[in-house]
């Protein structure tokens, strides 16, 4: 079995690509959605939240306010990479009890992260695919999914990895500036060709 990463900036369409990747019945180990459900349930790392941010990221009940703690982070790369450092130990320990459980006649599976590079979350896997999407698309999509200004939205690809360095740095590409059913078929050829890779760990 081959471990293959797929990220993306924000509005690029990697939750949509890996939905399709799922409808074949392949395993994803959404990375995003674990690191928000180890903050909103893990009572140590809420108070490793709040010992480094303050009680202002804390709402009225004295839970977590994820708007408020993301307005903090997006705007200050120091303070992201603080907040990163908390939970992304407790996200590759999830990842390793989820691997120890995937079927044996699993021949690939997918970890979704947005991160996958700046967190070092790659070097646990066999291969990247990064989705590319152009600027004003992103912007569009992110503007209308989330009702975010433009501005707000540019501050985060801002903060995010390139599309340059994705490039650079991933094994494999996905062009989505297209419509469903062109991105159904790049999706068809990666399954396929993730069908015959082996591991090149397995290689060394």
């Amino acid at each position: 079995m081959i471990l293959i990463g797929v990220t993306g900036g924000i509005g690029s369409g990697k939750s949509t690509v890996c939905s399709l990747f799922e409808k074949k019945g392949n395993p994803i180990f959404f990375a995003d959605i674990v690191a928000k459900e180890i903050i909103n349930s893990n009572g140590v790392v809420l108070q490793e939240i709040i010992d480094s941010f303050g009680n202002q990221v804390l709402d009225s009940s004295k839970k977590l306010n994820r708007k408020i703690l993301a307005e903090i982070v997006f705007e200050n790369k120091k303070l992201l990479d603080e907040l990163n450092a908390i939970v992304h130990p407790r996200v590759f320990e999830s990842f390793e009890q989820w691997k120890k459980q995937l079927p044996s006649k699993c021949v690939y599976a997918l970890i979704e992260s947005a991160l996958l590079f700046e967190s070092g979350f790659f070097e646990l896997l066999d291969y990247s695919l990064a989705v590319i999407a152009n600027d004003d698309e992103r912007i569009m999509r992110v503007t209308t999914r989330d009702s975010v200004s433009v501005e707000q939205v540019t501050a985060r690809m801002k903060q995010q990895i390139s599309t340059e360095e994705l490039l650079e740095l991933s094994d494999f590409q996905i062009q989505n500036n297209g419509m469903l059913t062109d991105l159904s078929s790049k999706v068809n050829f990666f399954h396929t060709l993730f069908c015959t890779l082996t591991s090149p760990k397995a290689i060394e």
